[in-house]
């Protein structure tokens, strides 16, 4: 007994690493820095405890080979689950040749079932990952218990429960500790980044009409140069591009103002429907100057409620960041319609498209995927998003084009809430068509 507890011990503190090293890799930011230490002691403790496994009984030997593979492929990727799972049997071939088919047969169905599972893993709740877990875990026992009966060796499996059940605890442990990891990790990247906008903030607030002043000067006073008759084609190119210059500086001193600007707008009524073609309507000049056509699908009697302003806002610089992500024309389609309890609008593009790394940035201060942006844009959009209570999701494909999906509260009336009918769409609802 003394010896198999030190044994379970022993495997606890070999798997503890685990969780202790993605808390100190996790600080190096970079993907690849993250996953190879990592995915180094995972083969260290794949290695350790398949070496000295836990002996329960009647010459029966088990280990904790399962946790590295779970971490690899679900914290990871499912590369890393496939590497990991090479490298186990590897391992069971050099220990014990027999059992090596077995190896191979029960890990090939797990790495199936893992990459499926993989898919959608990290959109589930810290109970969900804990039940997964315990899931895949519990065909393990039930497949050791049954080696148990067919060996006649049933008094000795009080030990095989306690493995089992430090086992889970163990692998439990692990993936709270992990998703602790990562939520402080998300913690900190929204302090840093509250950080950015509060400095932000105070530079707007100080600096922004001081600049703004002056500014207005000089390009009053080039406004006049402009219209002088004795100028040269290159004096007009270079004041042309000076007042474009200083077009561009008062949009961005605008951009700092709203962040530091106290929120006092009155949310109202409005008219998603009609806001949008009006917008769609606005922008088409633009888009016409690169050659994208902007088509719309928008259901009529989509009303939400909030800043009509902000949410004008919101959608110019949306529909502004997809044309200018089409310099050579293509087609921006602009759809909304009512889904149960929202309004989902959907701008998608035939644009340049962006990699996981560059829409993992976006709308962080100063990051722009535009030469001349300040990334604020963005910033502020998604801003106004929560502030109206919705949610975005944003869908990119290199050199394919990129999708943004707005879900916003829908408006209804007080008769509306009293006599509830949400459906996703009355059969006597027009759609209109541009």
């Amino acid at each position: 007994m003394y010896d198999f507890t030190a044994d379970l011990i022993f495997h606890f503190l070999i798997m503890i690493m685990i969780p202790f090293i993605h808390k100190i890799s996790s600080y190096r930011g970079d993907y690849w820095k993250t996953s190879a230490p990592l995915f180094s002691v995972l083969f260290l403790a794949l290695f350790l405890t398949m070496t000295f496994p836990v002996e329960i009984a009647g010459g029966q030997f088990f280990d904790l080979k399962f946790i590295p593979v779970f971490v690899a492929y679900f914290y990871i990727k499912p590369l890393a689950g496939f590497l990991t799972i090479f490298a186990l049997i590897s391992f069971k071939g050099f220990f014990s040749p027999g059992d090596i088919w077995i190896a191979l047969v029960n890990y090939t169905i797990i790495s199936v079932l893992f990459f499926y599972a993989s898919k959608f893993y990290k959109k589930c709740t810290f109970r969900q990952k804990l039940s997964i877990a315990v899931v895949f875990y519990l065909p393990i026992t039930i497949t050791r218990y049954v080696i148990f009966l067919q060996k006649d060796i049933n008094e000795d499996a009080v030990y095989l429960l306690m493995f089992s059940a430090v086992s889970i605890m163990t692998l439990s442990i692990i993936i709270y500790l992990i998703e602790m990891n990562l939520v402080q990790e998300n913690m900190m990247e929204k302090l840093r980044n509250a950080e950015k906008i509060n400095a932000i903030s105070q530079l707007a607030a100080s600096v922004a009409h001081e600049i703004r002043n002056p500014m207005t000067t000089v390009r009053g006073f080039l406004q006049m140069l402009k219209n002088e008759k004795n100028l040269t084609a290159d004096q007009k190119t270079f004041i042309k591009v000076s007042l474009e210059e200083l077009d561009r500086t008062n949009h961005i001193i605008s951009d700092f103002l709203s962040l530091a600007r106290p929120e006092t707008s009155v949310a109202s009524k409005v008219s998603l429907s009609g806001l949008l073609l009006e917008v769609a309507d606005l922008m088409r000049p633009y888009g016409l100057m690169t050659k994208v056509e902007i088509r719309t699908s928008i259901f009529e009697g989509i009303f939400i409620m909030g800043n009509p302003n902000e949410i004008k806002q919101l959608f110019i610089n949306l529909m502004k960041n997809s044309i200018e992500a089409m310099p050579d024309g293509g087609i921006l389609e602009v759809s909304a319609f009512k889904r149960n309890t929202t309004a989902d609008i959907q701008i998608k593009d035939e644009g340049v498209g962006m990699s996981k790394e560059k829409l993992h940035m976006l709308g962080q201060p100063y990051y722009s995927t535009k030469t001349k942006g300040t990334g604020l844009g963005l910033m502020i959009s998604f801003d106004i998003i929560n502030r109206l209570k919705g949610k975005y999701l944003i869908e990119s494909t290199q050199n394919k084009g990129t999708s943004f999906t707005i879900s916003l509260p829908l408006y209804y009336s007080p008769e509306e809430i009293r006599q509830p009918s949400f459906q996703n769409m009355s059969e006597g609802q027009r759609m209109n068509e541009s």
